[in-house]
């Protein structure tokens, strides 16, 4: 099983995302910003990250870094 990284401030937009891909057998994770992503990252394999750039805490420009 895939595990995709879903990281947006707009939790709607994170849940959304989290039905269609959960649906298509997806392992979801979730992260609401820059600091949260990393977390995830560092604790988890990742396959694919749908990542926001304009996030509170650390943007999603700096969190690729």
């Amino acid at each position: 099983m895939y595990n995709i990284l879903v990281c947006d401030d707009d939790k709607e937009i994170v849940e959304a995302i989290e039905i269609y891909l959960t649906k298509e057998g997806y392992n979801i994770l979730k992260a609401y910003n820059g600091e949260q992503a990393l977390e995830v990252v560092n604790k988890n394999e990742i396959h694919l990250i749908i990542l926001d750039i304009m996030m509170p805490k650390i943007n999603g420009i700096r969190s690729c870094k």
